[in-house]
Order: structure tokens, then C-alpha cells, then sequence
């Protein structure tokens, strides 16, 4: 087997890995801002609701943790499927894609915090595993357009980039650059790097390290302190590529030179400012992402050993570190109110 295919196994292993269940510890929320579950009663043909902010995440082990956190008492297998213009959708799909197995372009649930209402998609498509036309994209105008959000917030795990980045921590950036080499090589966004102004948590930032204590043992023993949040300034941000790779000490995917500034390597977020530049009244966005593995020691042996290293990682802590992103999510969205 070739590493480009052992590559795309370790993708959609990543994606579709469901983590066995088990909740975490309570959360002490601030009296009167604990996320609050709303019943979601859209057919999955419909359009989405409006809502004050959108929440979009990856991975069915991403899905699970959001869930725990912010939809308490609705699990992300009871989240509803969201299909409206699926037709449109089906014939930019491959054999890859998660969504033709889903049959639907993502789950949907909505939950409130404090007066701002929440809608949250857990997505099936994904640009590394679906056609060249990126449907991703159109996925994303399609929420806007419907949703009419004044925030929409990218989230989830993502590879940790330099040695200071510990299994954990969570990146709030508004920066996003593409770094891709594969199928999109040729697009003419393929390296566009997007800047926006800068996003915060107010004083409900402050309470991270309080409200993720509880669980933050779930990272032992790789994790040697607690997990950090991070609000990136005018430097800082995610950079998104468009196959299965990782930083290493090496750096030889070249992922830490194309981007030096990148806190996280993923394989999404770059589409969400893409989808916006067309749009003619944009919400604003930023990316909250958790380092779910940290930067690969090429000591451990060639690509591939790395690639399966890493994804070993995942499945042991990415549930768990996602719980920190969440909670990071949390602490954007309260400060709305």
C-alpha cells in the first residue's frame, strides 16, 4: 500500500472514529450562562432556522464532545440531519465522502446560552475527501443565507504546531491560510492566506481554566500542565491543507515554512473565509481549534509510523481535548450577551 493511500485511511479514520462513550465530569458554569439544550423540529429537508451564531465542527469525535458540553442531555447521535438541497450536493460527492454514506451535508442542534441562540452542525463533507468543486464551500454560503448569523465559529481538533503547543491547548484566531498541494493545487486560492480582525471572550475567557479543570486529567500522562487558551492577535492563526498531513521536527510536509505564523494544521477552516469573501454583507468568524496531537517526533520513524502515531494520539485524547474547545466556544459566545 502506497503512503498516499495509507494517508487517506488515516484521514477518514480520523473523521469517522467514534470515541466509546463516556460523559464528563459537571462543568461549573457561571449561574445563569450553562448552555441550555433547545428541541431542534426542522425536517431534514428544510432550511435552517435563524440563529444569533453558528457552530460548525468535524470529526465524529469533535460531534461528541460538542455535544456533551453544550447540548447537555442531547447526545450527537439524537442531533437531526440536515439535507435541504441535497441533490445539489450528491454529484460533488466521491467515493470518500462521508456525506454519501450520511446522505445528508450534516447534524443539526440548537442550544442557547445565557439570551444568544446557537445552532450547531456537525458536517459530513469535508474538502480532503470530497470532489474538486469543494462543496464545502457552498455549504457554508448555504448556512449564512439561512441562518443569517452575526458569528460563525469553526471548531474542533487539529494538529499542534511547535514544541510549546501541548496536548490541549485551544487556539481562538480569525486567521486562516490554505496550504494546499494535492487535489487543489492548482485552485486560485490554494495558499490564500485570509486575515480578520481579532475576536474575545471578555472576562468569560478568564473562567477557562476553572470550568476545564475538571476534566483536564484526561490528558494525563502525555499532557505535563493544564491546557492553555490562546486568543491570537495580528499573528497567529490556523492553516488549513488538503490531505492528511502534520508538523514534525523535520517539518517535511513543510506545513511549520508555508505558515510560520499557524498555532494548528487542519483540514477545514480556510473554506469558511473563502465561502464569506463572496458574500456581500459577511458575519463575522474566527476558528477555535485544540492541538488533539502534538507536533510528531520524526524519531519515531518514517511518514508513515508518524501518520499512525499521530492517529493513535487522536483516538486516546481527541474527545477529551475537543471538551476544551468547546468550552472555549462557550466563552466566545456568552460574551454576546
Amino acid at each position: 500500500m502506497s503512503l498516499a493511500q495509507v494517508n487517506n485511511d488515516l484521514l477518514l479514520e480520523r473523521i469517522t472514529y467514534q470515541v466509546p462513550h463516556q460523559a464528563p465530569a459537571p462543568i461549573p458554569w457561571p449561574n445563569g450562562l450553562a448552555p441550555r439544550g433547545v428541541a431542534y423540529g426542522g425536517a431534514a429537508d428544510a432550511p435552517l432556522p435563524s440563529s444569533d451564531v453558528v457552530v460548525v465542527t468535524w470529526t465524529v469525535a469533535e460531534g461528541q464532545a460538542l455535544a456533551d458540553v453544550l447540548t447537555p442531555g442531547m447526545p450527537s447521535t439524537s442531533w437531526k440531519p440536515y439535507a435541504h438541497r441535497w441533490a445539489s450536493y450528491e454529484t460533488q460527492l466521491t467515493g470518500r465522502s462521508p456525506a454519501r454514506e450520511a446522505g445528508c451535508m450534516g447534524q443539526v442542534a440548537q442550544f442557547r446560552i445565557g439570551d444568544v441562540e446557537v445552532l450547531a452542525l456537525k458536517s459530513e463533507l469535508h474538502l480532503a475527501t470530497d470532489g474538486v468543486t469543494a462543496p464545502i464551500v457552498q455549504l457554508w454560503q448555504q448556512i449564512v443565507s439561512e441562518v443569517r448569523p452575526k458569528l460563525v465559529i469553526t471548531t474542533g481538533t487539529a494538529g499542534g504546531i511547535g514544541a510549546a503547543t501541548q496536548l490541549g491547548d485551544v487556539f481562538v484566531v480569525t486567521n486562516a491560510k490554505f496550504n494546499c498541494t494535492k487535489e487543489f493545487k492548482n485552485k486560485p486560492w490554494a495558499q490564500r492566506l485570509f486575515t480578520g480582525p481579532g475576536i474575545g471572550g471578555g472576562g468569560h475567557a478568564a473562567a477557562f481554566d476553572t470550568l476545564v479543570a475538571p476534566n483536564a486529567s484526561r490528558l494525563d500522562p502525555l499532557a505535563t500542565r493544564p491546557p492553555a487558551l490562546t486568543f491570537g492577535g495580528p499573528l497567529g492563526g490556523v492553516e488549513t491543507v488538503d490531505y492528511f498531513g502534520f508538523a514534525n521536527t523535520d517539518d517535511s510536509y513543510g506545513i511549520v515554512s508555508d505558515y510560520p505564523d499557524a498555532r494548528t494544521e487542519e483540514m477545514d477552516d480556510a473554506t469558511l473565509p473563502l465561502a464569506l469573501a463572496d458574500l456581500a454583507d459577511p458575519p463575522q468568524w474566527c476558528s477555535i481549534r485544540n492541538a488533539s496531537d502534538p507536533q510528531v517526533a520524526s524519531s519515531i520513524g518514517d511518514s508513515e509510523a508518524q501518520g499512525r502515531w499521530a492517529n493513535e494520539i487522536y483516538k486516546r485524547y481527541g474527545y477529551w481535548t475537543s471538551v476544551g474547545s468547546a468550552i472555549a466556544t462557550w466563552a466566545v459566545v456568552a460574551n454576546l450577551n
